[in-house]
């Protein structure tokens, strides 16, 4: 085999190329000019040329793995030829898979031996391999060919292990690579909410955990960490467990400016004043605190908490079973959905495709998109819309992709699904505030919605629209506004800033970090004579520094 890759930067520099023969794997990765100390970085396609560097070279560790993979399922082949054969003596026969040291565990042993890794590493080593060469062999050679990274195709291994139909195994495997190959840009969240879709709308009864598993799951551990501190684990339904974050971070969001404690920290506060049933307080110390932590006011921003989750209306019926999207999750069976729906505080709203054809701007604002199409195109999308960002879509942003100009509505970008994303406050605020990043939202040929981002350096990422399965018909609604001649300036504002700079941020949580280990050093030493043996501390070292600010 005989491969060669040309980087993104499509410049000569950036050629690459494999070469893999009967005796030896060659790769070849292409090293943009000019890098380290010496790099010239003055045009454009240089830094292109660098950035796809600095993300992409690792592409080949997947074609590596996959040939290791390859070698110790040819040793697992022989060492079962062996076992089975006539030469196996008394070691041969079908009852040789039933005993301890079958062939998988001693070919695993050699491997742990050679690899220097435990024994239960090199069967989940070997396992992967038969994984990669037998039940998903496509998806192998995704990861062979550098589309998937080895983590995300163990991901894989794991979603699709419970699978046991070979004939539908072998339609999910080539299903997911198919998937996985046209998307576009791919990343850990994406690749894990592809699959999962696939493998519930075809096989459910092979989801990871079953819903009837994770009932049986759910309880209440407490677990000792240290002096004086312990966590408490509560295992819950995924909608019950994002309600409490939410809570809590609803809880949380009334203290003051001044309260000193991190977001974890008060996350955790707040979560013993609710279950013990006593007040969560601001820890601010200052007269003039303007906490807003009554009854009322806390219980005003917890009504607001809303999960909201995208499905088909025939799989409500009963008539589908097409996974549905939970916002800030990702997919969830056709049985898991009709559960929240029968609900008593489930609110079911019917999103109109007609209603969405005859306007989808609010009337009398052209800025503002109508409920329906607001709700449509979150659920499209699922998170925000850039490249490896996964934050939920209903706590996003949603933007014109082309600026929507205020003095001249008409001239500037519409108010329209093809031209509206969610995206991340800190991802909208970097489209907005910095130059040189260019967003672009595409509907090809197929009604497909693809979005590409564009980097200051040149590099360009695309990808689809995560609920295309979902939703397809958005792909297909006929826009009735003109191309926009004179998009608007972004938004009105300054750029936000940091309190401090990130040098300056470091500097301090290093400074506070060595103060508040000086000072539990102190403490010991005053209380332990000189020389005796110091076993314990008993003060909470590193509690006083809280998180890094950078």
């Amino acid at each position: 085999m005989n491969i060669k890759v040309r980087g993104d930067s499509g410049s000569a520099s950036a050629v690459s190329s494999v070469v893999v023969d009967e005796s030896a794997i060659v790769i070849r990765i292409g090293r943009p000019g000019g890098t380290g100390e010496s790099a010239d970085c003055t045009s454009r396609a240089d830094r292109s040329a660098l950035l796809g560097f600095a993300a992409r070279a690792d592409c080949y560790q997947g074609l590596v793995l996959w040939h290791r993979y390859e070698a110790v399922y040819a040793l697992l082949l022989a060492k079962q030829a062996e076992s089975d054969g006539p030469a196996g003596g008394v070691e041969s026969g079908a009852d040789v898979y039933t005993r301890l040291y079958d062939p998988l565990c001693q070919v695993a042993a050699s491997y742990a031996t050679a690899a220097g890794v435990r024994q239960c590493t090199a069967e989940h080593f070997v396992e992967a391999a038969v994984a990669c060469m037998e039940r998903i062999p496509a998806v192998g050679r995704l990861m062979r060919d550098g589309l998937i990274c080895p983590a995300w195709f163990r991901r894989v291994v794991e979603q699709t292990a419970l699978v046991d139909d070979a004939d539908l195994l072998a339609f999910i495997d080539a299903e997911i690579a198919h998937t996985l190959s046209v998307v576009g840009k791919l990343s850990a969240g994406r690749v894990e909410a592809l699959v999962s879709s696939i493998v519930a709308e075809h096989d459910p009864d092979a989801v990871t955990l079953t819903r009837e598993q994770v009932k049986l799951a759910k309880q209440v551990r407490v677990n000792p960490l240290g002096e004086g501190v312990s966590e408490v684990i509560v295992t819950a339904s995924t909608e019950d467990a994002m309600v409490v974050k939410d809570v809590l971070d609803a809880v949380i969001a009334g203290v003051c400016s001044h309260d000193p404690r991190t977001r974890g920290e008060r996350r955790s506060a707040a979560a013993v004043a609710r279950l013990a049933g006593t007040d969560f307080v601001c820890e601010c110390g200052r007269d003039d605190c303007t906490a807003e932590l009554s009854t009322e006011a806390i219980a005003s921003r917890c009504a607001r908490v809303v999960l909201h989750v995208v499905v088909r209306k025939e799989t409500l019926g009963g008539e589908s079973d097409t996974p549905a999207h939970l916002d800030g999750y990702g997919p969830i069976s056709a049985e898991h959905v009709r559960e929240l729906a029968a609900r008593p505080d489930a609110v079911r709203r019917e999103v109109d495709l007609g209603e969405l054809v005859d306007h989808q701007a609010q009337r009398g604002n052209a800025y503002r998109p109508t409920a329906a199409v607001d709700a449509a195109v979150r659920g499209l999308f699922g998170t925000c819309s850039w490249p490896g960002c996964e934050r939920a879509a209903w706590k996003s942003d949603l933007d014109h992709v082309c600026e929507f100009n205020h003095t001249d509505p008409s001239a500037g970008g519409p108010t329209c699904v093809c031209n509206l994303n969610p995206k991340c406050r800190f991802h909208h605020g970097l489209k907005t505030f910095v130059g040189g990043w260019v967003d672009d939202q595409v509907v090809d040929a197929n009604g497909v919605i693809w979005t590409e981002v564009t980097t200051p350096e040149g590099f360009t990422v695309r990808q689809r629209a995560l609920n295309m399965r979902l939703l397809p018909e958005l792909g297909h609604l006929t826009c009735r506004h003109p191309a926009p001649t004179r998009p608007g300036s972004g938004h009105a504002g300054v750029a936000p800033e940091r309190p401090r700079t990130r040098v300056e941020a470091k500097h301090q949580y290093r400074m506070r970090r060595r103060a508040a280990n000086r000072r539990a050093r102190e403490v010991v030493e005053a209380v332990v004579p000189t020389g005796a043996s110091v076993t314990e501390c008993g003060t909470a070292w590193g509690t006083e520094w809280g998180e890094p600010q950078f």
